[in-house]
């Protein structure tokens, strides 16, 4: 488990994170969104001691809490960040930078094989990086990270330069880790992506998180109709709206059908018809909504 309890970081006087309290487990992918410049690589940083918090602290499994040099040796055998293109080096091969990580984590390179394959690198990792193009040291950064095969994995823009296949196929590899038991932190600018693999999107606004989207309950269903803000205005003095319903990025209404029975919804279901045939969905909001409302509507 990895626990951050009452986490404030601050540069002069910008607070970057205030009070932040989040716990995570094992087999848990947590995705984590904000606009750039507003805490999330912060808050990576401090879970791996590249910061050191103004005030709170960091512990895993309740014993380590980065109190001396000892407690972070241990902490950092079980726990790796997304390395950075630019730390690659361009004179070594794909397969060079693979033993190097399993080596340094796992004391062992024998899994490093299934990796290559898994990630379908044969036809390239014996090569120098330097003529690897964006998506292959993409690839490979993301194969590091599996190579050395750590409990808690923190993996910033996972998904930057990789085209739609290699999407897929990093997504069903972080599902498999999560299988594995691994808690996996990813932060990603494909809103949607996270969707699909993460158990929880938590969303980070001036310091604080703001938000937790949970994928793993029953989450409320809502009526979707796409308008802009003129006629959602005409359609507020013509209907009385649910007190509750939400109008997000001026551009899309969203009524909660929870609480109603079923003639209602189907009433509101032909209303909104009548009034939009062309743009009505039914379901949970989702991470790129959610993202919308907290950063894109006004206050």
């Amino acid at each position: 488990m990895l626990k951050l309890s009452n986490v404030t970081v601050a540069y002069k006087d910008k607070v970057v994170l205030e009070n932040l309290n989040l716990t995570a487990d094992k087999g848990e992918i947590i995705g984590v969104v904000a606009p750039n410049g507003t805490g999330k690589t912060t808050l990576f940083n401090v879970m791996a001691n590249f910061i050191k918090p103004n005030s709170g602290s960091v512990t895993l499994n309740g014993k380590y809490a980065y109190r001396n040099e000892k407690e972070e040796l241990l902490i950092h055998k079980q726990l790796t960040t997304f390395p950075e293109q630019s730390d690659l080096f361009d004179e070594l091969s794909g397969i060079d930078h693979l033993n190097l990580y399993a080596n340094m984590w796992k004391g062992s390179s024998r899994h490093v094989p299934e990796i290559i394959e898994r990630l379908r690198m044969g036809h390239y990792v014996n090569k120098k990086v330097r003529t690897y193009s964006l998506g292959m040291r993409q690839r490979l950064c993301f194969a590091m990270m599996a190579a050395a095969d750590t409990p808690v994995m923190l993996m910033d823009e996972v998904m930057n330069g990789l085209d739609i296949s290699n999407v897929a196929l990093i997504s069903e590899c972080l599902i498999e880790m999560k299988k594995n038991e691994k808690l996996i932190f990813v932060a990603s600018h494909l809103l949607g992506n996270l969707d699909l693999y993460a158990d929880r999107v938590v969303f980070l606004k001036n310091g604080k998180i703001v938000h937790e989207q949970h994928f793993t309950k029953e989450n409320e269903a809502y009526l979707k109709i796409e308008m802009d803000a003129q006629r959602y205005e005409k359609l507020k003095n013509e209907s009385a709206l649910p007190a509750d319903h939400l109008f997000i990025a001026d551009y899309l209404l969203c009524i909660p059908l929870k609480g109603m029975g079923v003639p209602e919804q189907t009433n509101w279901i032909e209303r909104m018809l009548d009034f939009n045939r062309k743009k009505l969905t039914v379901g949970p909001l989702g991470t790129v909504e959610y993202y919308e409302k907290y950063y894109f509507d006004k206050e």
